[in-house]
C-alpha cells in the first residue's frame, strides 16, 4: 500500500470519526457540536505517512497524477453539489425573503471540507485500484 493510498484511507476514517462525533453529540449540545468538528484536526497528522525513509521512493509520476486527477474531481463535484444546495435549498427551507442563520453557514464550511477530503481520498482509492486490477 502506497502512502498516498494510506493517506487516504486516514483521511476517511477520519472524516468517519467526526461525522459519528457529531451526530452523537447532536441531541445533548444542538448548535453547540460545532465543536465536534474539531476531530478534523487530526487531518494534521497526514504528513506522516510521507516521512521519507532510506532507499524509499515516496511517491512517483504516477502516484502525482492520481493526485491531481483526485482533486480536479473532488473540487469539480464540490461545486456542483455546494451550488445546487445553495440556489435549491436556501429558498426552500429558509423563503425568498428569508435570511440564513450563521451556524448554517459555519457547518456548510465545515461539511464543504468534508466532502472535498472525501471525494479526493475516494477518488485517490478508486485509482489504485484501477491500476492493480490493470497490472494483473
Amino acid at each position: 500500500m502506497s502512502a498516498m493510498q494510506k493517506l487516504a484511507w486516514f483521511n476517511l476514517a477520519v472524516i468517519a470519526l467526526t461525522l459519528v462525533a457529531v451526530l452523537s453529540l447532536l441531541p445533548f449540545l444542538g448548535k453547540g457540536v460545532l465543536g465536534g468538528f474539531g476531530f478534523i484536526g487530526l487531518m494534521g497528522f497526514g504528513p506522516l505517512f510521507f516521512r521519507q525513509r532510506p532507499g524509499q521512493v515516496l511517491i512517483d509520476e504516477r502516484d502525482t497524477l492520481i493526485q491531481r486527477r483526485s482533486w480536479i474531481l473532488a473540487y469539480a463535484l464540490f461545486w456542483v453539489v455546494f451550488v445546487l444546495a445553495t440556489v435549491l435549498l436556501s429558498p426552500l427551507v429558509y423563503g425568498e425573503e428569508g435570511a440564513v442563520p450563521v451556524w448554517v453557514v459555519q457547518y456548510s464550511v465545515v461539511c464543504g471540507f468534508m466532502l472535498v477530503y472525501a471525494l479526493a481520498s475516494i477518488a485517490t482509492l478508486v485509482q489504485y485500484a484501477g491500476r492493480s486490477k490493470g497490472a494483473e
